[in-house]
């Protein structure tokens, strides 16, 4: 619909910058040089309702916001080789999907050959997000050598916080009544390690998207995980309110140890009854 708008010369500028900040004409006039393409843009935007005025400031719409991200988006996955894009299609919304894949970039960038998997979890793959309450949810692998994580993993956030995908984010979101971007909560695992058995991992059995997994590293774990599971006769017991509970052995005697293998190494787990 708005092809032929978005192929003239400074529209995609004055989008991509009034995606992070609202602006004036002379702010605007440092995207686009020639001020009489960009009063022509702007009123062409306008009268698409992809941007709107507000006195003398100029403003982003909801429908130039995703329209614009949309073109980010299918940009984005020419570039992303390496990452999974139908695992990044599980994320319910396209913001999600932009950011995250340029996080997962970042991720990549920082911990190079060292990376092992990317797995996205939680609310915002199953579909329960809710914009201003919910976190974003990340487990990492990385080989056993790994070393200075906490200060990386701060390296790579620091860097994403300055990138435009953050920004654009963040601030729409912001115009939307919320804090801005959710805060992201991460897990790291080195690969010894991540082959116990994790709690968490119960979860992600059904709601995770795996962004990346170096020879299907995570893959397999989950499949152990499964086939273990299976043997114990593991129930996910849900109630009506959408909360659950995970019974691990339903027919386990009172002391009895429950083991989970999931590599070379065995972390066991009790479960007790009352």
């Amino acid at each position: 619909m708005y092809l032929n708008l978005l192929t003239r010369e400074g529209s995609r500028d004055i989008l991509r910058r009034l995606c992070t900040r609202e602006a004036r004409f002379k702010e605007l006039n440092d995207e686009v040089a020639n001020t009489r393409t960009l009063t022509r843009r702007l009123r062409e935007l306008m009268a698409e309702d992809l941007i709107q005025k507000d006195k003398n400031l100029y403003k982003i719409t909801a429908e130039g916001f995703d329209t614009f991200l949309r073109i980010v988006w299918l940009e984005a996955r020419s570039r992303h080789t390496w990452i999974n894009l139908e695992e990044l299609e599980k994320l319910r919304f396209e913001w999600m999907k932009v950011s995250l894949s340029r996080l997962s970039e970042l991720f990549l960038e920082e911990f190079s050959s060292e990376l092992i998997s990317l797995i996205i979890y939680g609310s915002t793959v199953k579909g329960s997000f809710h914009l201003g309450r919910s976190d974003i949810d990340i487990l990492y692998i990385l080989e056993d050598h790994s070393e200075n994580l906490w200060d990386r993993e701060g390296r790579v956030f620091k860097n994403f916080q300055s990138t435009w995908e953050y920004r654009a984010c963040d601030y729409w979101l912001k115009t939307l009544g919320t804090y801005g971007y959710p805060e992201t909560t991460t897990v790291s695992l080195q690969k010894s390690y991540a082959k116990r058995f994790q709690p968490v991992y119960l979860d992600m059995l059904t709601h995770q998207a795996t962004l990346f997994d170096r020879e299907e590293f995570f893959h397999e774990l989950m499949e152990k995980l499964e086939e273990a599971l299976k043997a114990l006769g593991t129930l996910r017991i849900e109630y009506a309110d959408g909360t659950y509970y995970w019974s691990l052995k339903p027919d386990i005697r009172p002391g009895e140890l429950i083991e989970i293998e999931l590599g070379e190494r065995i972390n066991g787990y009790e479960q007790r009854t009352g």
